[in-house]
Order: structure tokens, then C-alpha cells, then sequence
């Protein structure tokens, strides 16, 4: 996977590669979050707007970083997602518990 992080004023910007998959990426989705909640960061937003394919490994990922950003008191959004990765996101009716947005990363006001 190609993970890209980077920072915009107190907002961490993750943005998984093509594929969140247990081949392509194994634990680099909750590492970058883990890193970026123990820099003091509570506002995390997960660009997917390059993911074409998500596995339930992927899944579980995003999950897993729900709430350990909600267990610091912080908030996680997901933005530009493709309607694949949100169908099997409700599938799961895990747009019920998770913030997504329809918008791109720059158009998310907190």
C-alpha cells in the first residue's frame, strides 16, 4: 500500500493507496493512526479517495481506528469514498456508527 500522511493545521490527512487489503498493507492503516493520536492529534480524516478495492481486513482497520480515536476523545472522518468501498461499508451498516462524507478532503468543515 501506498499510505500518504500529511498535516493540515491540527487535522491529520491519511490517504490509504488503491487497495486496503491484508496483502497490500497489514497493520500500516492503525500504525499511522496510532502514531498520529500518541503526536496529541484528535482530528484524523481518511482520504479514500484512491481506494478501488477493500477487504474485510480493511475493513476491520477502519473499525479498529474508530474507535481508537474515539477512546482519545477524537474524531474520525471518511471522505471520497467510491460507491463500491460505501456500499460494502453499509453492507455492514457501518455507515450507521462511522462520519462519512461525500465530499473531497478540502470541502470537510469540522
Amino acid at each position: 500500500m501506498t499510505l500518504r500522511k500529511h498535516q493540515h493545521q491540527d487535522i491529520t490527512i491519511i490517504a490509504p493507496g488503491e487497495k486496503l487489503t491484508i496483502s497490500e498493507n497489514g497493520d500500516e492503516l492503525s500504525a499511522a493512526v496510532r502514531e498520529a493520536l500518541e503526536s496529541g492529534s484528535t482530528k484524523i480524516l481518511f482520504d479514500f479517495s484512491e481506494v478501488e478495492f477493500i477487504d474485510s481486513l480493511g475493513v476491520g482497520q477502519v473499525v479498529a481506528s474508530h474507535v481508537a480515536v474515539n477512546n482519545k476523545g477524537g474524531h474520525l472522518i471518511l471522505c471520497g469514498l467510491k460507491p463500491r468501498i460505501l456500499l460494502v461499508l453499509r453492507m455492514a451498516s457501518l455507515h450507521l456508527i462511522l462520519d462519512i462524507k461525500d465530499t473531497g478532503p478540502g470541502a470537510v468543515i469540522w
